[in-house]
């Protein structure tokens, strides 16, 4: 008799993505969340060209582009391109916007460890 637990469907919630944290029209699916780590795996699709607001995150983050025409931009930096198979990685607190080119739609997955932090939150590092 073997100990291993089966394997299971995850069942999860498509759901418009928050206003203040996107522009565009944007929808998230969690994947995964573990409290402890605060890591966070998600699904998120974006119609065209919506994009995440300015952000950073406290931990790195992984995106794994997996349909349409995607972007990732890092403050000040060229913006990069992505198709299906491509992968940004993101580190620890470096400021960034990421989405769906203008004139197409993005579907990537990101897995982020630690917090979120907002353009529009008052311990965003606003350049000077």
């Amino acid at each position: 008799m073997s100990d291993e637990k089966p394997i299971e469907r995850v069942e999860r919630e498509k759901r418009p993505a928050p206003a203040e944290w996107f522009t565009g029209r944007v929808e998230m699916e969690s994947v995964f969340f573990d409290k402890e780590s605060k890591t966070a795996h998600g699904r998120v699709h974006f119609h065209d060209g919506a994009h995440t607001n300015w952000h950073l995150h406290t931990g790195d983050q992984v995106l794994y582009f997996v349909s349409g025409k995607g972007m990732a931009q890092n403050h000040d930096g060229p913006v990069f391109e992505c198709s299906p198979g491509d992968i940004i990685h993101v580190p620890p607190g470096t400021r960034h916007i990421h989405g769906a080119l203008p004139g197409h739609d993005a579907t990537h997955i990101a897995i982020t460890k630690g917090d979120h932090i907002w353009d529009n939150e008052p311990n965003y590092p606003h350049p000077q």
